[in-house]
């Protein structure tokens, strides 16, 4: 089916402010000066800008604030309805930032149903959102909404994916979008890209893609050969499509990441259920190696994967890894998380037409079990629907959870015609799949089930080894997004996981996000209550960004069935400096760029990080590195290593306080 786009009000009282499109004007908001240029190994220059951090925001009472995101402009149609009951849907949707339209602030796209949203940020004190629809189509679903630079002109485009209407982005046209710069890529049977990665695969200066396809989840063992995942090579006006070796999963989780450390971007693919999750090296070539059991690089990985992300979390300059997954059991550690009673989901909620949607949403809720749980008659709650189409769609979606209970194809004709949605889950379900291939099935990386791994590199024996236990952060509940960030500007790297699920044996409640604070490099400590990063509400998705440019990171999550939430940093210690690339000779962003800091008398102590487009749960963070410093007020130098291959060493001091802009470009080109 054609895509087509349209602009469209938000469904709300809120007064907005857009009258047409994005804004385009490029504010030079650069202050502070600019470096004498430097060179890369091939003789390209390297130069830097500088701007001073905004004032810190908030007090010291407590670290981390929490808004209902409407406070700040982040208003989001609730779209939920009985037809998300039920896996992908119930998910929630994706969310990422990114400065559309280069004014220096970082602004944010969400998407919620059919619909994404994008919020403008005005200058780190509010946002203004405009809504736009894509597919027109009422019975899909928007789940990956990406800010990624795609045709490499400096501008972020807009990549999506979607249910049952394949993917699709948009072209910036210098920080607009409209009609003409829609593009909808080749799609075959594929049911849904729950995952995509970016990162210069091949190193030719533009960003490829790795695709994650889902197909049914729970309610199907296996899935059929359609939903295998590919590598998108971008060749300038098109992708360059090639199916991965491996066993076909139920795909969550897609990563391109350098942990092998050779300048080459290695890819883990991280699978719901049964399906092993997938290690492969970058080959040099522009493709991947499938790593096997049998090499023992790889000691585990996860049974139920939901997020994957690398970070140098105990400063030693390489890459570790950390693998989370659904680790909720009846026993243990689950048996003491906190819960809120369903009654009160929605109390937090401050827009009344939200709260009052999240309401009814939830007494809906009250009629669905599922599993084994699920009975035939549960069809009859529908009818204390009150409105008739959300009356139609809880049919729709009862009948269908009824054919997959009783192994019965014909119910699927019962579902109303209009419910395009739950037919298609049915009819999915009775999909023939062939088995797996046994030897590769055999050499497939060991899973570990109800605990997260952490994969810690030993460099004595190069090999990972799973230092979950020992680091304090082997369960976090339903997991879903999990990502590394120096929360506390201390000089090392924190846990942030969003967590949470409308599976229960009865809908009794719904359970607690985590903070893991990490203490010197030797452990994590849950600090989720002290740091105000609490929140009952179902959160599978946040983005990471500086909002309010004032050198420490927030973050902005979504919730299932309630609004988006800014979580807003209030640290008041700890120096800290950022770093963005405006890449002329790679891709313009620098995904996949490593960036390590010396600093410290003699520049003993040291830092690094990697700028990733791809991790995480439906999840995509602002193009920057933030180095948190503790009591240190300067870096005496750096090293880059170009995503385009090479490495840059960069004198300094760099003072902190400071955002600094980096600059690579060919010789013959003009800044």
């Amino acid at each position: 089916m054609t895509m087509r786009f349209r602009y469209r009000k938000p469904q709300s009282g809120l007064r907005i402010l857009f009258t047409s499109v994005i804004g385009l004007l490029v504010l030079a908001a650069e202050s502070g000066g600019q470096t004498a240029p430097t060179k890369d190994p091939h003789g390209n220059l390297v130069s830097l800008s500088a701007t001073v951090f905004q004032p810190r925001a908030g007090t010291e009472d407590v670290p981390v604030t929490r808004y209902d995101g409407s406070l700040f402009g982040l208003h989001q149609a609730n779209l939920f309805s009985p037809r998300d009951f039920y896996p992908p849907f119930f998910n929630g949707g994706g969310i990422s930032s990114g400065d559309i339209n280069r004014d220096g602030w970082p602004d944010i796209l969400s998407a919620n149903g059919r619909l994404i949203t994008i919020f403008i940020n005005q200058n780190g004190q509010r946002f203004v959102p405009l809504e736009i629809d894509v597919t027109g189509q009422d019975d899909t679903a928007i789940f990956n909404a990406v800010l990624v630079d795609l045709d490499n002109d400096g501008w972020l485009d807009i990549f999506g994916t979607t249910y049952l209407q394949g993917n699709f982005y948009l072209l910036s046209d210098k920080g607009a979008f409209s009609s003409a710069g829609l593009r909808q890529p080749p799609r075959g049977k594929s049911v849904l890209s729950a995952a995509v990665a970016f990162g210069d695969v091949d190193r030719d200066g533009d960003l490829d893609a790795v695709i994650g396809n889902w197909f049914a989840g729970a309610s199907k063992k296996q899935p059929p050969p359609h939903a295998q995942n590919e590598l998108w090579i971008n060749e300038g006006d098109h992708f360059s499509i090639t199916p991965l070796v491996e066993l076909i999963g139920e795909t969550l989780s897609t990563l391109l990441s350098d942990w092998s450390g050779d300048g080459w971007l290695d890819l883990i693919v991280g699978n719901d259920f049964d399906e092993p999750d997938h290690f492969y090296r970058g080959d040099g070539k522009g493709g991947f190696e499938l790593i096997e059991r049998g090499e023992g690089l790889i000691p585990y990985s996860t049974n139920t994967t939901m997020s994957i992300d690398t970070a140098d979390f105990d400063n030693d300059l390489d890459l570790d890894i950390f693998i989370d997954q659904i680790t909720a059991r009846a026993t243990g550690p689950s048996a003491r998380i906190q819960m809120l009673p369903l009654e009160h989901y929605c109390d937090d909620i401050q827009v009344q037409e939200v709260r009052d949607r999240c309401v009814v949403n939830m007494a809906t809720r009250q009629g669905f079990f599922y599993g084994s749980n699920h009975k035939p008659s549960n069809v009859r709650n529908c009818s204390e629907v009150a409105d008739e189409l959300d009356r139609r769609s809880c049919v729709g979606m009862q009948v269908m959870m009824s054919a997959h209970r009783m192994q019965d194809r014909g119910l699927c004709g019962s579902i109303p015609d209009t419910e395009t949605r739950a037919h298609a889950l049915c009819i999915n379900f009775f999909e023939e799949v062939p088995p797996h291939d046994p030897d590769m099935l055999e050499q497939a990386i060991p899973q570990r089930m109800n605990e997260n791994v952490f994969l810690a590199w030993d460099a004595g024996n190069k090999r990972f080894t799973d230092e979950s236990k020992r680091l304090g952060v082997g369960f976090t509940g339903w997991s879903w997004n999990a990502r590394f960030a120096d929360v506390d500007n201390d000089e090392w790297q924190d846990i942030y996981v969003a967590a949470g699920s409308w599976f229960r044996a009865t809908p009794s409640g719904t359970t607690a996000n985590f903070f893991f604070h990490n203490e010197g490099g030797k452990r994590f400590s849950d600090q989720t209550d002290a740091f105000g990063l609490q929140n009952f509400m179902i959160v599978s998705a946040y983005t990471t960004l500086d909002f309010d440019r004032d050198g420490d990171l927030d973050f902005v999550t979504n919730s299932v069935n309630g609004p988006l939430w800014l979580l807003r940093n209030n640290t008041q210690k700890g120096n800290s400096i950022v770093f963005r690339l405006r890449d002329e000779v790679g891709n313009r962003d620098g995904i996949g760029t490593k960036f390590t800091v010396h600093y410290g008398s003699g520049g003993e102590r040291h830092q690094m990080r990697e700028l990733k487009a791809s991790g995480g749960y439906i999840s995509f963070d602002e193009p920057l590195v933030h180095f948190g410093l503790g009591q240190y007020d300067r870096i005496e130098r750096m090293e880059i290593s170009w995503s385009t291959g090479g490495k840059t060493e960069i004198p300094g001091p760099f003072a902190a306080g400071h955002s600094y802009q980096l600059q690579r470009s060919r010789p013959d080109q003009s800044n």
